[in-house]
């Protein structure tokens, strides 16, 4: 659909032959994760380039808000109103490019087909998952009906797959064999910008009562306690959606943030430790190329390639091998025991589940991420892989539990990054299977314990020795600090025999919670001390 490009040769985009676009009257534009008009490859479909008349479209699915079979709502009020933000930018944006959007609260195959009306196509860009392909033969098996079709062009990755050395299908794995591929091929090419559409022939003009109104959120089914829910000043941006915000990140962090990325990229607090532009790339208000030729861009401009600036188009790469992951896997990246088949005995525990969400484990580092999580809709990419870590491997806990609460919470939920990391964190893709150690990692990444009082304030008054295992303390030093475990502040939710903490020679030592005796650690599995795959928030 876009047509390939050799190293240095200026971007032309594919031009609609008579064949493709004689019979084509009208275009519908179906976007989805795609909200935003640069870099966007529905504009250039040939279809689209020579309709006579060309309508965007936006739906909301109600299905999207209903519950899930694991207890959450599928889309939560951070996603939704981040959602309903991204889609009134879009439609700005598309009056200011001289057309507008069409936005309906429906099932889509069940509106796009009367949109589109006979003749017609609908274009719209291209997913890989199991839920969004059945809606797609739905959809298209309407349009049928109306001698009209659906097109799907490809436009969520970094590197377009006709330009990759291998297929999809073929994915090389782990991630590292994928990288190697790529960035050992000379002659593999990140594709240039595509140029911002040109005037478009509305339909709107015609039929203006095609236009429809933004759904609120009472119509998405909120209650009126949900949406009261107000921003948390202890959040580490103010997130708002729409491609408009996006741009604007983009431009604040290539100047104030990019040049230290990589030494700053695991911190937790504050709006600058890490780029911050998952949520726009996940709903599509930001197209990965645009940050990858911003960066270059700005490499240009302060000297060349440092490891900061490869580190950022790394995680964008990491953002393409979840996808092409979910693409050579299938359905398999959703099972119970994954894509390898391990099966295991899962717990179910909802008293365990509950307290997880909640944030109130009785595990200070869990239960601060998890916190922050539940009342700003965000969590840093260390606190990911740690609450994972722990609802899996310290729990038991089937994995489907957690990435089906990220998916209601996180403002930048991609199904591909979201299960494909859970099920990977859950030991069930192959390779070694990493099981952090909390206290570990707390210690690492927290180690005043400035993070975890800001988020369970109840901690607040402990010594930086304590704060971590609050536990352990003694009943005389619990009730002199104001911090009664039960009672204040709650207690493990499964008995902690493997806690580690410094001993007396400043290495580390495990302290069995009922004896008290410290040892070398003899447990199962291997506690992770370095780096594991990411959860990809850039």
């Amino acid at each position: 659909i876009i047509k390939a490009q050799k190293p240095g040769e200026p971007y032309t985009p594919m031009q609609p032959s008579r064949s493709a676009t004689a019979a084509v009257k009208h275009a519908v534009l179906w976007f989805r994760n795609d909200l935003r008009v640069h870099d966007n490859a529905i504009f250039h479909h040939p279809a689209v380039r020579g309709a006579e008349k060309v309508t965007p479209v936006f739906v909301f699915d109600p299905r999207q808000f209903e519950k899930t079979p694991f207890g959450s709502r599928k889309t939560g009020i951070f996603r939704a109103r981040f959602l309903k933000e991204s889609v009134e930018d879009l439609k700005r944006n598309l009056k200011a490019a001289g057309s507008d959007l069409a936005i309906f609260h429906s099932k889509p195959e069940d509106i796009l087909p009367k949109v589109a009306g006979r003749d017609s196509v609908v274009v719209c860009q291209e997913e890989v998952t199991s839920e969004e392909l059945r809606l797609d033969t739905k959809v298209d098996e309407e349009l049928k009906q109306r001698d009209s079709k659906l097109v799907k062009v490809w436009g969520p990755s970094l590197y377009h797959p006709d330009d990759i050395p291998f297929d999809m299908e073929s994915l090389p794995e782990p991630f590292t064999a994928m990288r190697n591929q790529i960035e050992k091929k000379a002659e593999v090419e990140i594709r240039p910008l595509l140029p911002d559409p040109k005037l478009l022939r509305p339909e709107f003009k015609d039929n203006p009562g095609l236009l429809g109104e933004s759904p609120s959120l009472e119509d998405l089914g909120f209650t009126s306690d949900e949406i009261g829910q107000t921003e948390d000043k202890r959040g580490v941006l103010p997130f708002k959606g729409g491609e408009t915000e996006a741009l604007k990140r983009l431009s604040y962090f290539t100047r104030t943030g990019l040049k230290t990325y990589k030494s700053t990229r695991n911190g937790l607090i504050g709006e600058n430790y890490s780029s911050k532009y998952s949520p726009w790339l996940a709903n599509g208000c930001l197209s990965p190329r645009m940050v990858y030729w911003k960066t270059r861009e700005y490499e240009e401009k302060t000297g060349g390639q440092t490891v900061h600036t490869y580190w950022l188009i790394f995680e964008l790469l990491w953002r393409d091998y979840m996808r092409f992951f979910c693409v050579k896997h299938g359905n398999a990246v959703f099972h119970l025991n994954g894509p390898r088949g391990r099966p295991r005995n899962w717990n179910r525990d909802s008293k365990l589940i509950r307290a997880w969400k909640e944030g109130n484990t009785g595990v200070p580092w869990v239960d601060a991420n998890m916190r922050e999580l539940r009342r700003t809709g965000f969590m840093s990419n260390r606190g990911r892989q740690n609450v994972a870590s722990y609802l899996v491997h310290d729990l038991g806990v089937d994995w489907r539990f957690g990435a089906d609460h990220f998916e209601s919470l996180l403002l930048d939920h991609d199904v591909c990054s979201n299960y494909g990391n859970w099920v990977a964190a859950a030991g069930l893709t192959g390779g070694r299977i990493n099981r952090f150690n909390m206290s570990k990692q707390a210690s690492d990444y927290d180690k005043q314990g400035d993070y975890v009082k800001l988020w369970c304030p109840e901690l607040k008054g402990l010594p930086a020795k304590s704060v971590h295992h609050p536990w352990l303390m003694s009943s005389g030093d619990q009730r002199a600090m104001g911090c009664v475990i039960g009672q204040d502040y709650p207690a493990p939710v499964k008995p902690l025999r493997k806690v580690f903490v410094p001993n007396r020679n400043g290495n580390e030592g495990r302290k069995d919670f009922k004896k008290g005796k410290a040892k070398g650690f003899r447990g199962k599995g291997r506690v992770h001390r370095g780096r594991n795959r990411d959860f990809i928030t850039n």
